[in-house]
């Protein structure tokens, strides 16, 4: 997880101490550098948690265009993409160089040919321009703010609110969402003035406003296809691996969150195939509640695969003691409780390294 913001003004040169306020209230997305983009009327700035090419990987990334990017996120095909494009043309390792290199020959819709999850910005050298790209599935976050004076953005809208931007007001136009569906969705948020960037979506920003929009279905807009079950069973098998291969394509330990489920089943037979040394599991389980405690079951499933188990228990105490913080870390209301025992349990991944 890193971090990404930036203003663009319509006339004058943005305030770096600005820039700052919201950069140190993202810090937590990345403990590991940061940078800065300072180019005429906007300024920029990344946080870094290195997973992929930990010594050369550092944002801002150039190009031989003077064109840059910073980037949250990951780009599952880079080294594909890498191959095609040709490897003379990188100068880092980093899977975040590979849109920067599309951007150079594909422009605008750079987009088209990664797969991952990604809130990316690229600053044109010879405009100035801003070209804001979300992941198909919005997995990565991405808010916009435009006024008077132009346009900033950043991964949370803490870093808008720190900085003065926009200040905490609720969004009362989504008060029956919020009610009705317990989480809003497309552009607008709970904080007024406040938007995000569409899944899928690539804004054009010059002269602090956004001049062009486009999207890119997540989904084959074709429609499903006609299959026999046969068919259908191999390809979903071949999809489903292929996208556990190129998931734990990193430079850093990694894991499985498993509930003993189907979903997480199905992904730890698939990293068990694809791993020379045992996987590690992580599990959440509940004690003097009436939720149900997957723990035993998740054990089973684990030592089956000759995964190496680790759970953490999540009380009562821990709702209350937890609440608050967890609460502090959302951008948007939600009613889905797992985010409570998944904090902790990402604290039990994080120790066990």
């Amino acid at each position: 997880m890193c971090g990404i913001v930036g203003i663009a003004l319509k006339d004058g040169t943005p305030e770096i101490s600005i820039l700052h306020k919201m950069m140190s209230a993202i810090a937590h997305r990345g403990p590991d550098g940061s940078g800065q983009i300072v180019k005429d009327k906007v300024i920029l700035g990344h946080t870094r948690l290195s997973i992929i090419d930990l010594k050369t990987g550092d944002q801002p990334i150039s190009n031989v265009q003077g064109d840059q990017i910073i980037a949250n996120g990951e780009i599952y095909n880079f080294v594909e993409l890498r191959d095609r494009l040709g490897t003379d043309n990188f100068s880092t390792l980093s899977d975040c160089e590979a849109p920067l290199i599309l951007f150079q020959s594909q422009g605008k819709k750079f987009s088209e040919d990664m797969r991952g999850m990604y809130a990316i910005a690229i600053v044109e050298g010879d405009s100035g321009e801003i070209y804001l790209s979300r992941d198909r599935f919005g997995i990565k976050p991405l808010y916009i703010c435009e006024d008077e004076k132009g346009l900033s953005f950043a991964s949370e809208i803490g870093a808008l609110i720190e900085a003065n931007i926009v200040k905490p007001v609720l969004n009362t136009s989504v008060r029956d969402q919020l009610l009705q569906q317990q989480f809003t969705h497309g552009k607008v948020t709970a904080i007024r003035g406040v938007e995000r960037v569409l899944p899928g979506e690539t804004l054009r920003i010059g002269d602090g406003k956004i001049i062009e929009r486009l999207r890119h279905p997540a989904l084959p807009i074709d429609g499903p296809a006609d299959w026999n079950e046969e068919e259908a069973i191999k390809l979903l098998d071949d999809a489903l691996m292929d996208s556990v291969a190129v998931h734990q394509r990193s430079d850093v330990p990694y894991g499985l969150f498993l509930s003993g489920g189907v979903d997480s089943s199905a992904i730890l037979a698939c990293m068990r195939e694809l791993n020379d040394r045992p996987v590690e599991a992580f599990t959440a389980g509940f004690s003097g509640t009436q939720v149900t405690d997957e723990r035993a079951h998740a054990q089973t499933v684990a030592k089956v695969a000759g995964a190496n188990f680790h759970a953490v228990d999540f009380n009562e105490d821990d709702f209350w003691n937890l609440l608050p913080t967890i609460v502090g870390c959302l951008d948007d209301p939600t009613s889905d409780y797992a985010v409570l025992p998944t904090f902790k349990l990402g604290a039990l991944a994080r120790e066990r390294g």
